[in-house]
């Protein structure tokens, strides 16, 4: 056992997808393997025996092309009387009425990838035909909305989009069951490139007009779209907390398996170096927090990170980027960014609950 806080297990049902991301960190649609059930539920069983508790996210390729395993993999967890949250991270184009209904039965929180308005979004993440596929992706988060259930957003920031997130919150804020939106900055993984990263001050700039277009929504009484790393900066701040790691992996906490049973403890750090076996093999539990710990302890941060006074708000910097030999000024003057209004928001609840 590490502590009491929660593990990540990351399934990789299938390598394939029916879209063709220009930055795919997975390479979706490049290789159509599926995950068995058999390393399904060594994944499930070996994580069971090493926390006390952790949350399964379904990942791929298009993990929905592979929806019996993820039910079957529920299903198991009710069988064990485990009380494990799932999640679903799809690009919601096969996303019809059955399935949303089948979604909520299973209890599956949903999360939907989308980069900006559909101009933009159909460029980054075009069928591989070339069409666009923001009009199915909409379609499919109308039939979660038809189910009442309430999505959050991934934006992966890209060179290509980051002069268009404010158009990406008015979209969001139109959905009407959209709950917030998470930015990931682009990372050389995959399909994904360099060349493809923002420069840091058009990153920044972007994030800014994203976060002052949700306000402007919501004042004039529009659905507020709410930024993740704006809700945990400010949840830190109010809670009087320091955050200690920037992820699961910073933590000693992820397990990452791909739909061919090999295990790592990143998605985006998938090296032989940081690689913890395969998951089908004897033994592979024996062990595994010592391996997880090694690991962690191969990728340092940065020396200016860790002397940083806002460590304890930002968690430290993506170590998939450092690993990559980035040019950290991108993470780090977004960050400032959502720090700077977070500071802002957790101030004003302090002085509204002085007042009452």
């Amino acid at each position: 056992m590490i502590d009491e806080k929660p593990a990540l297990l990351a399934l990789s049902v299938t390598g394939d997808c029916n879209l063709r991301c220009s930055y795919c960190y997975a390479r979706g649609g490049e290789s159509s393997a599926s995950m068995s059930w058999v390393t399904a539920k060594r994944a499930v069983d070996v994580m069971a025996q090493r926390f006390p508790s952790f949350k399964i996210q379904f990942t791929g390729g298009e993990p929905l092309l592979n929806l019996g395993l993820i039910e079957r993999a529920v299903d198991y967890l009710d069988e064990l009387g485990l009380r494990v949250p799932c999640q679903v991270q799809t690009n919601a184009t096969l996303i019809i009425p059955d399935v949303a209904a089948k979604l909520k039965s299973l209890k599956i929180a949903v999360g939907v990838s989308l980069d900006g308005p559909a101009l933009v979004n159909d460029a980054l993440r075009p069928f591989p035909d070339g069409r666009g596929s923001t009009g199915s992706a909409l379609k499919g988060i109308f039939a979660l909305r038809e189910e009442g259930i309430r999505v959050g957003a991934t934006c992966v920031l890209s060179s290509a989009n980051a002069g268009a997130l404010a158009g990406l919150v008015d979209l969001l804020s139109y959905l009407g069951n959209v709950e917030g939106v998470a930015m990931d900055l682009l990372r050389p993984v995959g399909r994904a490139s360099r060349s493809m990263q923002p420069e840091a001050t058009m990153a920044a700039k972007g994030i800014e007009e994203a976060i002052k277009r949700a306000d402007r929504i919501a004042e004039m009484g529009g659905r507020r779209i709410r930024f993740r790393e704006i809700e945990r900066m400010k949840g830190t701040l109010c809670r009087g907390e320091k955050r200690l790691h920037h992820c699961y992996f910073d933590s000693c906490r992820s397990l990452v398996v791909l739909a061919d049973g090999r295990s790592y403890v990143c998605p985006s750090l998938l090296n032989e170096n940081l690689g913890l076996g395969d998951i089908m093999a004897p033994g592979f539990a024996d062990g595994l927090l010592d391996r997880m710990a090694a690991a962690r302890r191969l990728v340092q941060a940065p020396q200016v990170c860790r002397n940083c006074p806002d460590r304890w708000l930002c968690g430290g910097p993506c170590l998939a980027h450092y690993v990559a030999g980035l040019n950290l000024d991108i993470e780090c003057l977004a960050k400032k960014v959502f720090m700077r209004y977070a500071r802002k928001m957790a101030e004003k609840d302090r002085r509204l609950s002085l007042s009452t």
